[in-house]
């Protein structure tokens, strides 16, 4: 039971808050580990990259030897773009106080380097690593969707609410205070509520029904369509609808192409950072969609996955 806050106002505030705070949280957790790394250098944070691709779009890797190693921070792209409009420099800095320019090479520049033709040097040049194609975050979708689903949550809270309560109670302005109170012992599911007679006019209380309809299990039915929505959006296998053996076969390819569209997006900027940064490091740092390897161990345990592994929401 949640604790009563001062006012209603209050409460309903909060609820919005922790719900919005709720999904948010959830969605971003997804996001966030949907990749598996391999090959990175130890000092290399796998949180904080991911976490600032998620946020920021883009994240630059490069070497500084004062620094003990590799490292991958957020940078402001700077410099004049080359001719496929890519920055040619990124500008490191930190809250702590640390600043770097790093010179970002071209795919040929990096090519001739990696074939010993012109070296570049590893001190002066990095490479940016991009969250997808487009080049943008992902948190702002993020953030969209969170705000959907409270909104629809929410909903569903008021319209639960309004079959326990659908009534409007008029009242004089005396009495107002004495009815807050037994609507308080209502609402907290009291089984019985006493009251006292003295100084209280029944006359003067007038009950109008709201007659409030019940579409809660229709919002849940929205709220699950616009979950799958939101998992299609970061690749995330999901059930498009509740009785998924009831779509036709030609539906549920369509639906897993959009979910592998996307995954193929966020993977493959990821894959041409790994490519640019082993070329120019002589790493062999290598990306894979984490949720790949889940559904594998499902299928090696005998559980059905209709096809698709995903997560669905209740």
């Amino acid at each position: 039971m949640i604790k009563k806050r001062k006012n209603i106002q209050q409460q309903a505030e909060w609820l919005n808050v922790q719900t919005f705070n709720n999904y948010y949280v959830m969605l971003e957790e997804y996001a966030l580990n949907m990749f598996e790394w391999e090959g990175l250098p130890e000092e290399i944070s796998v949180r904080y990259l991911e976490l600032q691709l998620l946020r920021n779009g883009s994240v630059t890797f490069f070497h500084d030897k004062s620094m003990g190693g590799y490292i991958a921070l957020s940078g402001a792209n700077g410099g004049q773009l080359n001719i496929y409009n890519d920055p040619t420099t990124s500008n490191i800095s930190t809250t702590t106080g640390y600043y770097k320019e790093v010179k970002i090479p071209t795919p040929l520049e990096l090519k001739k380097h990696a074939d010993g033709v012109e070296r570049l040097d590893t001190e002066k040049h990095g490479v940016i690593m991009y969250n997808n194609m487009t080049r943008t975050p992902t948190v702002p979708f993020l953030r969209l969707y969170a705000e959907r689903l409270t909104e629809v949550e929410r909903t569903i809270d008021v319209n639960l609410k309004a079959q326990k309560t659908p009534i409007l109670i008029l009242t004089d302005d005396g009495q107002v205070l004495t009815l807050k109170n037994v609507y308080m012992k209502y609402d907290g599911n009291e089984p019985v509520i006493f009251g006292v007679k003295k100084g209280f006019d029944p006359d003067a209380v007038t009950v109008l029904k709201t007659d409030a309809p019940f579409v809660a299990d229709k919002l849940m039915e929205y709220k699950h369509n616009l979950w799958n929505e939101c998992m299609t959006f970061l690749g995330i296998g999901n059930a498009k609808q509740d009785k998924r053996e009831r779509l036709v076969a030609d539906e549920v390819k369509a639906n897993d192409e959009q979910i592998l569209q996307r995954r193929f997006s966020m993977l493959r900027a990821r894959e041409i950072a790994c490519e640019q940064i082993n070329q120019l490091f002589g790493l062999n740092v290598s990306v894979k969609f984490k949720l790949n390897e889940y559904k594998k161990e499902l299928d090696t345990e005998g559980e059905e996955t209709n096809g698709d592994f995903g997560v669905i929401i209740n």
